[in-house]
């Protein structure tokens, strides 16, 4: 089974500065080292997918086995989740065909990393549908708010004095 090789380094760890490692499951265009336990770490991830109420509505997968996609509500939504994403530690893609994010799995990342990258993106789509829901109840309110009083008009103050 072929398939290209997601990032799995730690990028900056060892940095001054940098405490918490980046885990990338970005496309490195390497082949797959280990298939068989890709395998296992793909069923893995699906039925976490699967499993989990938030992601699995919006769960596509990609053009090869190992990558995945979260349908978010655009591709400016997708860059958004990418880049809280990579402020819990995961590097991933914007995608936007399907619009939202991307993800590659490999046998390099372990079953806690796969689990905690799923918790993160749950996390960021929860958050990412709240602030969306906020705006659309906002715009509601705004076309259904009852209209302010006019001001008088000029005649009518006169007629008040």
């Amino acid at each position: 089974m072929e398939s290209k090789l997601p990032a799995t380094a730690h990028a900056g760890q060892g940095r001054a500065g940098d405490p918490d490692p980046i885990l990338s499951f970005l496309e490195t265009g390497g082949l797959e080292p280990q298939p068989r336990l890709m395998v296992d770490r793909l069923l893995y991830a699906r039925s976490l997918l699967h499993g989990n109420v938030v992601l699995a509505p919006r769960f596509v997968l990609g053009d090869y086995a190992a990558a995945h996609h979260i349908v978010l509500g655009g591709a400016a939504t997708g860059v958004t989740a990418a880049e809280r994403l990579l402020s819990y530690g995961f590097r991933v893609d914007p995608s936007r065909d399907p619009p939202g994010i991307r993800f590659l799995l490999s046998s390099s990342h372990s079953e806690a990393e796969i689990r905690a990258l799923l918790i993160a993106i749950t996390i960021v789509v929860r958050e990412l549908s709240a602030a969306d829901d906020a705006r659309h109840q906002l715009r509601a309110r705004g076309t259904q708010a009852p209209q302010a009083p006019q001001a008088p008009q000029a005649s009518e103050i006169a007629k008040r004095d």
